[in-house]
């Protein structure tokens, strides 16, 4: 895992545990089930992320932390 992988998860977890990764998936219109599938983890996983009961970590975090930034794009195609 490289500095810019760990400081990526850092800014997944922040973005967990403020509520934000939420609101960022509500935002978009996407349900658990449909973030799920496009991390390859199942619903209750982003439920538990969201929730503070578990840190995304791995290469599932670094998708996640990926996945909500593409939805904060400006101008990204809904």
């Amino acid at each position: 895992m490289t500095a810019a992988d760990v400081a990526s998860l850092a800014r997944v977890r922040a973005l967990c545990s403020s509520g934000a990764a939420r609101s960022i998936r509500v935002a978009a219109g996407m349900s658990l089930g449909e973030f799920g599938r496009g991390l390859g983890v199942s619903p209750s996983t982003v439920l538990r992320w969201e929730r503070g009961d578990r840190r995304p970590r791995g290469d599932a975090g670094l998708r996640y932390g990926a996945l909500l930034d593409q939805l904060l794009q400006p101008g990204r195609r809904s």
